[in-house]
Protein backbone atom coordinates (compact mmCIF):
# COMPACT_ATOMS: atom_id res chain seq x y z
CA UNK A 1 0.00 0.00 0.00
CA UNK A 2 1.29 3.35 -0.77
CA UNK A 3 2.43 5.56 2.08
CA UNK A 4 0.57 8.85 0.63
CA UNK A 5 -1.98 9.42 2.39
CA UNK A 6 -5.73 10.70 0.89
CA UNK A 7 -5.51 14.30 1.91
CA UNK A 8 -8.92 16.54 0.93
CA UNK A 9 -8.34 20.13 -0.85
CA UNK A 10 -10.29 21.22 2.54
CA UNK A 11 -7.02 20.36 4.22
CA UNK A 12 -8.40 20.26 8.09
CA UNK A 13 -11.47 22.57 7.91
CA UNK A 14 -14.43 21.33 9.59
CA UNK A 15 -17.30 19.90 7.06
CA UNK A 16 -20.87 19.02 7.28
CA UNK A 17 -22.28 16.32 5.35
CA UNK A 18 -25.91 16.13 4.96
CA UNK A 19 -27.47 12.40 4.40
CA UNK A 20 -31.59 12.17 3.66
CA UNK A 21 -33.89 8.94 4.04
CA UNK A 22 -35.89 6.29 2.15
CA UNK A 23 -39.54 5.16 2.47
CA UNK A 24 -40.60 1.65 0.82
CA UNK A 25 -43.83 2.53 -1.29
CA UNK A 26 -44.43 -2.05 -1.14
CA UNK A 27 -41.97 -4.20 0.06
CA UNK A 28 -42.50 -7.79 -0.71
CA UNK A 29 -40.47 -10.62 0.36
CA UNK A 30 -39.81 -13.28 -2.56
CA UNK A 31 -37.99 -15.59 -0.83
CA UNK A 32 -35.75 -16.31 1.85
CA UNK A 33 -32.00 -17.47 0.77
CA UNK A 34 -30.57 -20.72 2.21
CA UNK A 35 -28.25 -18.47 4.15
CA UNK A 36 -31.09 -16.58 5.94
CA UNK A 37 -30.99 -13.74 3.81
CA UNK A 38 -34.78 -12.65 2.76
CA UNK A 39 -34.89 -11.37 -1.11
CA UNK A 40 -37.26 -8.21 -1.46
CA UNK A 41 -38.88 -6.39 -4.30
CA UNK A 42 -39.50 -2.61 -3.13
CA UNK A 43 -39.63 0.64 -4.37
CA UNK A 44 -37.43 2.65 -2.89
CA UNK A 45 -38.20 6.58 -2.94
CA UNK A 46 -35.55 8.70 -1.10
CA UNK A 47 -36.40 11.80 1.44
CA UNK A 48 -34.77 15.00 1.72
CA UNK A 49 -36.17 14.87 5.50
CA UNK A 50 -35.90 14.10 7.66
CA UNK A 51 -32.05 13.59 7.73
CA UNK A 52 -28.53 13.26 9.41
CA UNK A 53 -25.90 15.56 9.63
CA UNK A 54 -22.12 14.37 9.70
CA UNK A 55 -19.40 16.82 11.23
CA UNK A 56 -16.48 15.62 10.02
CA UNK A 57 -13.07 16.81 10.67
CA UNK A 58 -10.22 15.53 8.87
CA UNK A 59 -6.79 14.83 11.07
CA UNK A 60 -4.03 14.97 7.98
CA UNK A 61 -0.84 14.71 10.86
CA UNK A 62 -2.57 11.62 12.43
CA UNK A 63 -2.51 7.63 11.60
CA UNK A 64 -5.18 6.89 9.25
CA UNK A 65 -8.19 5.88 11.30
CA UNK A 66 -11.73 6.98 12.29
CA UNK A 67 -13.35 7.92 15.60
CA UNK A 68 -16.95 8.40 15.75
CA UNK A 69 -19.27 10.30 18.42
CA UNK A 70 -23.24 10.92 18.15
CA UNK A 71 -25.52 13.29 19.82
CA UNK A 72 -27.65 10.42 20.55
CA UNK A 73 -26.79 7.76 23.20
CA UNK A 74 -27.82 4.77 20.66
CA UNK A 75 -24.57 4.25 18.26
CA UNK A 76 -21.76 1.93 19.28
CA UNK A 77 -18.60 3.92 18.70
CA UNK A 78 -16.72 0.83 17.57
CA UNK A 79 -19.36 -0.96 15.85
CA UNK A 80 -21.70 1.14 13.36
CA UNK A 81 -21.85 2.04 9.49
CA UNK A 82 -19.70 4.94 9.49
CA UNK A 83 -16.78 2.61 11.31
CA UNK A 84 -17.63 -0.10 9.34
CA UNK A 85 -17.81 2.29 5.37
CA UNK A 86 -14.32 3.64 6.50
CA UNK A 87 -13.05 0.30 7.06
CA UNK A 88 -14.17 -1.20 4.08
CA UNK A 89 -13.22 1.55 1.85
CA UNK A 90 -9.38 1.01 3.13
CA UNK A 91 -9.33 -2.34 2.67
CA UNK A 92 -10.86 -1.47 -1.30
CA UNK A 93 -8.71 1.61 -1.80
CA UNK A 94 -5.35 1.74 -2.91
CA UNK A 95 -4.04 4.84 -0.95
CA UNK A 96 -5.23 5.02 3.07
CA UNK A 97 -8.22 7.37 3.54
CA UNK A 98 -6.77 10.57 6.25
CA UNK A 99 -8.03 9.97 10.07
CA UNK A 100 -11.33 10.85 10.83
CA UNK A 101 -13.28 12.30 13.66
CA UNK A 102 -17.02 12.46 12.86
CA UNK A 103 -19.82 13.73 15.04
CA UNK A 104 -23.17 12.39 13.91
CA UNK A 105 -26.08 14.46 14.75
CA UNK A 106 -29.47 12.57 14.23
CA UNK A 107 -32.41 13.70 12.68
CA UNK A 108 -33.69 10.35 11.25
CA UNK A 109 -35.53 9.16 13.40
CA UNK A 110 -33.50 4.93 14.62
CA UNK A 111 -35.52 2.05 14.18
CA UNK A 112 -38.10 3.46 12.04
CA UNK A 113 -37.38 1.79 8.71
CA UNK A 114 -35.48 4.68 7.22
CA UNK A 115 -32.32 3.47 6.17
CA UNK A 116 -30.34 6.29 8.55
CA UNK A 117 -27.63 4.07 9.10
CA UNK A 118 -27.16 3.35 5.62
CA UNK A 119 -27.15 6.63 4.05
CA UNK A 120 -24.68 8.08 6.80
CA UNK A 121 -22.42 5.06 5.20
CA UNK A 122 -23.02 6.29 2.04
CA UNK A 123 -22.92 10.08 2.64
CA UNK A 124 -19.31 9.13 4.00
CA UNK A 125 -18.66 7.03 0.84
CA UNK A 126 -19.03 9.17 -1.30
CA UNK A 127 -17.18 12.11 0.25
CA UNK A 128 -14.17 9.69 0.84
CA UNK A 129 -14.07 8.59 -3.41
CA UNK A 130 -14.77 11.99 -3.89
CA UNK A 131 -11.50 13.31 -2.54
CA UNK A 132 -9.16 10.23 -3.03
CA UNK A 133 -6.41 11.17 -5.55
CA UNK A 134 -6.92 7.14 -6.59
CA UNK A 135 -11.02 7.04 -6.51
CA UNK A 136 -12.54 3.72 -6.76
CA UNK A 137 -14.72 2.81 -10.40
CA UNK A 138 -18.16 3.18 -9.34
CA UNK A 139 -18.69 -0.67 -9.25
CA UNK A 140 -16.33 -1.39 -7.38
CA UNK A 141 -17.67 1.75 -4.81
CA UNK A 142 -21.22 -0.13 -5.10
CA UNK A 143 -19.68 -3.59 -3.97
CA UNK A 144 -18.12 -1.75 -0.98
CA UNK A 145 -21.10 0.00 -0.08
CA UNK A 146 -22.95 -3.37 -0.38
CA UNK A 147 -20.60 -5.07 2.03
CA UNK A 148 -21.46 -2.49 4.86
CA UNK A 149 -25.15 -2.83 4.51
CA UNK A 150 -27.84 -4.30 1.88
CA UNK A 151 -29.63 -0.33 1.50
CA UNK A 152 -26.23 1.41 1.05
CA UNK A 153 -25.70 0.74 -2.66
CA UNK A 154 -28.98 2.51 -3.08
CA UNK A 155 -28.09 5.55 -1.03
CA UNK A 156 -24.80 5.93 -2.42
CA UNK A 157 -26.59 5.93 -5.98
CA UNK A 158 -29.58 8.67 -5.01
CA UNK A 159 -32.98 8.64 -7.12
CA UNK A 160 -35.66 6.74 -6.71
CA UNK A 161 -35.10 2.60 -7.75
CA UNK A 162 -36.56 -0.86 -7.67
CA UNK A 163 -35.02 -2.77 -5.59
CA UNK A 164 -34.37 -6.52 -5.38
CA UNK A 165 -32.09 -9.08 -4.11
CA UNK A 166 -30.83 -8.06 -1.07
CA UNK A 167 -30.58 -4.83 -2.24
CA UNK A 168 -27.99 -5.28 -4.79
CA UNK A 169 -30.25 -5.15 -7.58
CA UNK A 170 -31.00 -1.67 -8.40
CA UNK A 171 -33.14 -0.62 -11.40
CA UNK A 172 -34.07 3.36 -11.98
CA UNK A 173 -37.62 4.23 -11.46
CA UNK A 174 -39.64 7.29 -11.71
CA UNK A 175 -42.54 8.04 -9.47
CA UNK A 176 -45.70 9.33 -11.44
CA UNK A 177 -48.01 10.66 -8.85
CA UNK A 178 -49.42 14.13 -9.67
CA UNK A 179 -51.17 16.45 -7.49
CA UNK A 180 -49.73 14.29 -4.49
CA UNK A 181 -47.95 14.84 -1.71
CA UNK A 182 -45.79 11.96 0.22
CA UNK A 183 -46.44 12.66 4.41
CA UNK A 184 -44.65 10.85 7.18
CA UNK A 185 -45.67 9.57 10.72
CA UNK A 186 -42.23 8.55 12.60
CA UNK A 187 -44.05 7.48 16.25
CA UNK A 188 -41.19 7.24 19.04
CA UNK A 189 -41.07 3.17 19.29
CA UNK A 190 -38.47 1.78 17.39
CA UNK A 191 -38.53 -1.83 15.73
CA UNK A 192 -35.20 -3.84 15.12
CA UNK A 193 -34.73 -5.22 11.76
CA UNK A 194 -33.00 -8.37 12.75
CA UNK A 195 -36.15 -9.02 14.67
CA UNK A 196 -38.99 -7.68 12.35
CA UNK A 197 -37.79 -10.23 9.63
CA UNK A 198 -37.42 -13.25 12.40
CA UNK A 199 -41.28 -12.21 13.51
CA UNK A 200 -42.19 -12.79 9.60
CA UNK A 201 -40.83 -15.85 9.32
CA UNK A 202 -42.43 -17.04 12.37
CA UNK A 203 -45.74 -15.91 11.59
CA UNK A 204 -45.09 -17.14 7.69
CA UNK A 205 -44.34 -20.44 9.46
CA UNK A 206 -48.02 -20.42 11.16
CA UNK A 207 -50.09 -19.60 8.13
CA UNK A 208 -48.06 -22.25 5.61
CA UNK A 209 -46.72 -25.13 7.86
CA UNK A 210 -46.76 -27.34 4.57
CA UNK A 211 -43.91 -25.03 3.47
CA UNK A 212 -41.64 -24.64 6.10
CA UNK A 213 -42.11 -21.70 6.16
CA UNK A 214 -39.92 -18.53 4.66
CA UNK A 215 -42.47 -16.40 2.15
CA UNK A 216 -45.76 -15.26 1.53
CA UNK A 217 -45.62 -15.11 -2.14
CA UNK A 218 -46.24 -17.57 -4.97
CA UNK A 219 -43.44 -19.56 -6.93
CA UNK A 220 -44.69 -18.00 -9.99
CA UNK A 221 -43.83 -14.41 -8.65
CA UNK A 222 -40.40 -15.64 -7.86
CA UNK A 223 -39.80 -16.71 -11.14
CA UNK A 224 -40.75 -13.86 -13.50
CA UNK A 225 -39.41 -10.82 -10.69
CA UNK A 226 -42.89 -9.22 -10.44
CA UNK A 227 -43.69 -9.76 -6.38
CA UNK A 228 -44.51 -6.46 -6.09
CA UNK A 229 -48.08 -6.26 -7.23
CA UNK A 230 -49.22 -5.35 -10.08
CA UNK A 231 -45.83 -4.20 -10.83
CA UNK A 232 -44.25 -5.53 -14.86
CA UNK A 233 -41.35 -7.23 -15.15
CA UNK A 234 -38.95 -5.01 -14.74
CA UNK A 235 -37.41 -6.60 -17.86
CA UNK A 236 -39.95 -5.11 -20.26
CA UNK A 237 -38.76 -1.70 -19.91
CA UNK A 238 -35.96 -0.08 -19.21
CA UNK A 239 -37.60 2.78 -15.93
CA UNK A 240 -40.35 1.33 -14.07
CA UNK A 241 -43.15 4.25 -13.30
CA UNK A 242 -44.50 3.95 -9.73
CA UNK A 243 -48.57 5.03 -10.46
CA UNK A 244 -51.39 5.84 -9.04
CA UNK A 245 -52.78 1.78 -9.79
CA UNK A 246 -49.32 0.75 -8.31
CA UNK A 247 -50.09 2.47 -4.94
CA UNK A 248 -53.01 1.32 -4.22
CA UNK A 249 -52.22 -2.02 -4.40
CA UNK A 250 -48.84 -1.54 -2.21
CA UNK A 251 -48.56 -3.44 0.48
CA UNK A 252 -45.56 -4.37 2.85
CA UNK A 253 -44.90 -7.76 3.49
CA UNK A 254 -43.00 -7.19 6.66
CA UNK A 255 -45.96 -5.27 8.12
CA UNK A 256 -48.49 -7.72 9.47
CA UNK A 257 -45.95 -9.16 11.85
CA UNK A 258 -44.43 -5.75 13.17
CA UNK A 259 -47.83 -4.63 13.65
CA UNK A 260 -48.94 -7.35 16.55
CA UNK A 261 -45.90 -6.59 18.37
CA UNK A 262 -46.31 -2.57 17.67
CA UNK A 263 -49.98 -1.52 17.88
CA UNK A 264 -48.93 2.11 16.92
CA UNK A 265 -48.58 1.27 13.42
CA UNK A 266 -52.08 0.41 13.05
CA UNK A 267 -53.01 3.28 14.88
CA UNK A 268 -50.81 5.42 12.61
CA UNK A 269 -52.41 3.73 9.64
CA UNK A 270 -55.81 5.01 10.92
CA UNK A 271 -55.16 8.19 11.27
CA UNK A 272 -53.65 9.06 8.12
CA UNK A 273 -56.21 7.45 6.14
CA UNK A 274 -58.80 9.41 8.87
CA UNK A 275 -56.86 13.00 7.66
CA UNK A 276 -57.62 11.93 3.95
CA UNK A 277 -54.39 9.73 2.57
CA UNK A 278 -55.95 7.37 -0.05
CA UNK A 279 -52.97 4.70 0.66
CA UNK A 280 -51.61 3.79 3.24
CA UNK A 281 -47.99 1.54 3.88
CA UNK A 282 -45.37 1.21 6.65
CA UNK A 283 -41.75 1.65 5.40
CA UNK A 284 -39.12 -0.91 5.61
CA UNK A 285 -39.03 -2.56 8.76
CA UNK A 286 -40.75 0.05 10.70
CA UNK A 287 -42.02 1.81 12.56
CA UNK A 288 -42.42 4.44 10.08
CA UNK A 289 -45.76 4.71 8.24
CA UNK A 290 -46.30 6.73 4.87
CA UNK A 291 -49.29 7.87 3.61
CA UNK A 292 -50.49 9.47 -0.17
CA UNK A 293 -52.23 12.19 0.22
CA UNK A 294 -53.95 15.18 -2.34
CA UNK A 295 -51.32 18.33 -2.18
CA UNK A 296 -54.06 20.53 -1.01
CA UNK A 297 -54.49 18.54 2.36
CA UNK A 298 -51.35 17.58 3.24
CA UNK A 299 -50.17 20.70 5.28
CA UNK A 300 -53.93 20.45 7.30
CA UNK A 301 -53.44 16.24 7.63
CA UNK A 302 -49.30 16.97 8.92
CA UNK A 303 -50.80 20.09 11.59
CA UNK A 304 -53.60 17.08 13.28
CA UNK A 305 -50.68 13.89 13.33
CA UNK A 306 -48.35 16.33 14.77
CA UNK A 307 -51.20 17.22 17.59
CA UNK A 308 -51.19 13.93 18.13
CA UNK A 309 -47.83 13.31 19.22
CA UNK A 310 -45.87 12.37 16.12
CA UNK A 311 -42.73 13.50 14.53
CA UNK A 312 -44.62 14.33 10.70
CA UNK A 313 -42.80 15.39 7.00
CA UNK A 314 -44.59 16.58 3.79
CA UNK A 315 -42.60 16.04 0.27
CA UNK A 316 -43.94 16.62 -2.65
CA UNK A 317 -44.42 14.36 -5.17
Amino acid sequence: MSGHALVPPHGNAPLRLTAGCKVNLGLRITRVRPDGYHELDSLFLPLDEPADQLELAVLPDAAPGIAVSCDAAILDPADNTLTKAYNAYCRASALPPPALRIRLHKGIPSGAGLGGGSSDAAALLRWLNANSPAPLAPEALAHVALRVGADVPFFLRGGPCRVRGIGEILEPACVELPGTSLLLVCPEERVSTPWAYRAYDALVATKVPETGGGDLTNAAMQANGTALSTMPDIRTAATFCFRRCHALAMRNDLEEAVAREYPVISTVRQALTRYGAWAVVMSGSGSAVVGLIAAERAEEARAALTGDGWRTYVQTL
